[in-house]
């Protein structure tokens, strides 16, 4: 008997930005999001912001906008890239809370998260916020975002074909921000990828 929708487990799949100016993304996010490897899971697509937060840290070494200024245009940055990536996926859709997402499973639409103000509702609720600074970066805002959906499993999608055996080690390594062992320490399985190349999946434990 097929597990009935709502009970089925949640995966938060962190579209690095680094990819987004791969031709081949659309496609090979697609055939991903089919595969074996999420379904039959409700999936929630994050996306990195790429080369929209490039330009805010651009902006920020022209007029030192500050870190917490910059933290929150970042998070609108993000939301642009979600809002991108919705171009590249079919039956797609952009959603910013709770109930959209839920509504998104239901009609069978794949929802991206846009997530500045789910997460700056989750911040002001003084529950563990991430810090407000560039050491805060998408990766850890999607562990943050997958603990609070209550998601059994985090895959960040990334060009970098280097591997780490953990967590701690992946920070130190430059793979995922200084933040990200603590903000996915709630989260059971974390996986890394090398997206552009095919089969590089790396576990990082705990």
């Amino acid at each position: 008997m097929a597990t009935p929708a709502e009970d089925r487990p949640i995966t938060v799949v962190k579209v690095g930005g680094s990819l987004f100016d791969w031709p081949a993304l659309s496609e090979r996010l697609q055939a991903f999001l089919r595969s074996d490897d999420v379904r039959p899971d409700r999936v929630v697509l994050i996306a990195g912001g790429g080369p929209f937060a490039d330009a805010v840290r651009a902006l920020d070494v022209v007029h030192g906008l500050g870190e917490r200024s910059c933290h929150r245009l970042a998070l609108r940055a993000m939301d642009v890239s979600a809002a991108s990536l919705s171009y590249l996926i079919a039956d797609a859709v952009v959603v910013d809370n709770l109930p959209q997402i839920a509504d998104a499973w239901r009609t069978a639409r794949q929802p991206i998260l846009a997530p500045r103000r789910y997460l700056e509702e989750i911040d002001e609720s003084g529950d563990d916020p991430l810090p407000l600074s560039w050491q805060t970066t998408s990766d850890s805002i999607a562990a943050r975002i997958a603990e609070r959906l209550g998601a059994r499993r985090l895959i960040l999608l990334k060009s970098s074909a280097v591997v780490a055996g953990d967590r701690v080690e992946a920070a130190r390594l430059g793979l995922v921000d200084s933040v990200f062992p603590h903000a996915a320490r709630r989260i059971t399985e974390v996986e890394y990828v090398a997206f552009r190349q095919p089969h590089r999946v790396s576990a990082l434990l705990a």
